[in-house]
């Protein structure tokens, strides 16, 4: 009789704790699926959790400063940091780093920033994420890459990784970069796109950008592809003067129409000033349609309005 009672109140206590089980599984499951329904993100990690994720550290250093001298022990760098993280088979971590670089007279030449880079064994500092530069010419330069190595020797900034550089009125993707910053001059390697604020799209390879003196010229000798609501251009190089929101493409130029037309010359020049975008040349130009088959000496043809003025001994042939 007693062994029968204590087997009926152990089913009862087994019953009841599968009963408190299935309620909190349900509950954890409810507060999940609330939080996704309301998408919810869970809260941002904090400095020591980053960091935690990646290995645990030796050694962290708050308020984190370095000067670096050259050969001739005058300072080069000047390296400062929100916390430094030391590891033990990994390089250390910079957090909310900023690099300011000098030159020969002790003057400031340019600095950058960042919210993560590290430190490597070989003096070099490799950014990531966000990067902007900053010139003592004024000028400002902003990037989002994977890597950025600050050379010790060169001061150059180089990349070898995807870049996306944000320029003038316009968003820069690359597959890698090499920089003179002292200079204000870069070169954007490998297959780039300039993805333009205004709809555009250029497609071409290894674009320079030059930045000194003021200037805003970015130009490429490689074969280059303009895109556009109406047409498609192809060009053996473009030269874009972003101040004046003025580009050429260079070289043997096909345009070719939505409507299937396509225009044939050379050294196309692009203004896009004030919003417009008028395609004008003095060159040679054979323009073919479905019924006619024109050539002319120079042309201006309103993109935006679809509308052409051929010049200059103008001869057609119509079916």
């Amino acid at each position: 009789m007693v062994s029968f009672q204590l087997r009926h109140n152990l089913l009862i206590a087994v019953f009841i704790i599968v009963i408190i089980g299935t309620m909190w599984l349900l509950i954890e499951l409810l507060s999940y699926s609330l939080i996704v329904i309301q998408g919810k993100e869970p809260p941002p990690l904090t400095e020591n959790e980053i960091v935690s994720q990646e290995v645990s550290y030796i050694e962290k250093i708050d308020n984190f400063a370095l000067q670096e001298f050259d050969v001739n022990q005058q300072l080069s760098h000047f390296v400062q940091a929100k916390s430094y993280f030391n590891f033990k088979n990994t390089p250390a971590l910079l957090l909310d780093p900023r690099v300011t670089t000098y030159n020969e007279k002790g003057e400031e030449d340019y600095v950058l920033t960042s919210e993560r880079a590290n430190y490597l064994d070989s003096g070099e500092i490799k950014f990531k994420g966000q990067v902007n530069i900053h010139s003592n010419t004024g000028v400002t330069h902003k990037m989002n890459t994977q890597e950025l190595l600050v050379g010790t020797e060169t001061d150059d900034l180089v990349s070898h990784k995807k870049v996306t550089y944000l320029g003038e009125r316009a968003k820069i993707i690359s597959q890698g970069m090499h920089m003179k910053a002292k200079e204000d001059k870069m070169k954007l390697i490998g297959k780039t796109s300039i993805n333009q604020d205004s709809g555009q799209k250029i497609l071409t390879k290894d674009l320079y950008i030059d930045q000194s003196d003021g200037q805003k010229h970015y130009y490429s000798k490689h074969k280059t592809t303009y895109l556009a609501t109406d047409n498609k251009i192809y060009a053996d190089g473009i030269d874009m003067d972003m101040r004046q929101e003025i580009m050429q493409l260079l070289g043997q130029v096909k345009i070719l129409q939505n409507s299937g037309s396509k225009i044939n010359t050379k050294n196309l020049v692009v203004d896009q000033s004030k919003g417009n975008e008028i395609y004008r040349t003095k060159e040679k130009i054979r323009y073919q349609s479905k019924v006619a088959d024109i050539r002319a000496t120079g042309m201006q043809y309103d993109a935006k309005n679809q509308k052409i003025k051929l010049t200059g001994g103008v001869v057609g042939r119509y079916e």
